[in-house]
């Protein structure tokens, strides 16, 4: 059991982590655009999800994220999302279904408040985080080219998990790099994460729980707590013509000792996407 849990949760934290830095590529990329237009935009992004070991063993599970959303210029959003795992025994895949609002104000300021549906099939030691509902709410704020931002997640499922986010990120910008329409963006952030544990119990016997708590309490950690999860650096970089724009990424956990009593190790990936953005005249 202990292999097996080890497993869905290196599967889990990370391939999480890559979702968020998806879903930031994203974010990010609609904060370039002007809030005086709708647009429809188009994502697709690659991350290679090498899953390293304390043993020395690497898995990989490369992933394909794509997206679709139409943003209103009055702040309210609905879209879909869609995620395939390769080098799984099964077709492994998950979809989200979102809606939301988001604002952005002139002193800086914007916040964004959304729901998603969310679905899960295939190889379900990579599952980990079952849920089928999720409410997030983020705020930030620039501060002369920084942007320092929290997000709070609430998962329903078998057990109601929740998540904090606290991110520090800095903006660089360079117009008409090559071309007079072109701009490149670099945007690295680093953050602190924090989360409940109580989604990592769920699927265990009671003498499989009993044996990891107490293996955590041994070791002076939390157990079905809300607690420190790990420290996360990530670097995009952009570049766009027009309204498509190519963002390398380059991403990087360093686990808290917690997760590492349970096996985890630090990790880190790489993630490509392509983005494109359809606008609509405000007029």
């Amino acid at each position: 059991m202990r292999s097996i849990l080890s497993f869905s949760i290196f599967s889990t934290l990370f391939i999480f982590l890559s979702f968020k830095a998806y879903n930031q590529n994203t974010i990010d990329s609609t904060k370039i655009e002007t809030s005086d237009f709708s647009f429809l935009m188009f994502n697709a992004s690659y991350t290679n999800n090498n899953l390293e070991y304390l043993t020395g063993v690497t898995e990989k599970i490369p992933t394909l994220f794509t997206n679709l959303l139409f943003a209103n210029k009055s702040g309210i959003y609905v879209g879909g999302s869609y995620a395939n795992y390769f080098n799984t025994d099964i077709q492994t895949y998950e979809y989200d279904i979102e809606a939301g609002f988001q604002k952005y104000y002139d002193n800086g300021f914007d916040f964004d408040l959304g729901y998603s549906y969310h679905d899960y099939e295939g190889d379900t030691l990579l599952e980990g985080l079952n849920y089928d509902h999720s409410i997030s709410l983020s705020g930030g704020v620039d501060i002369d080219k920084f942007y320092l931002s929290g997000d709070i997640s609430y998962l329903h499922s078998q057990t109601d998990n929740y998540f904090l986010d606290l991110s520090l990120s800095k903006s660089i910008t360079i117009e008409q790099l090559l071309f007079k329409n072109d701009i490149l963006i670099i945007n690295p952030a680093i953050s602190l994460a924090f989360g409940t544990d109580y989604w990592i119990y769920e699927d265990m016997t009671p003498l499989e729980k009993y044996t990891t708590a107490l293996n955590l309490r041994l070791d002076g950690y939390s157990f079905n707590s809300f607690s420190y999860e790990g420290f996360d650096f990530f670097i995009p970089v952009s570049y766009g013509i027009n309204s498509t724009y190519l963002t390398f990424s380059w991403l990087y956990r360093i686990s808290g000792n917690k997760y590492k009593s349970l096996g985890w190790e630090n990790q880190s990936g790489i993630m490509i996407s392509l983005t494109y953005f359809l606008n609509f005249s405000n007029k």
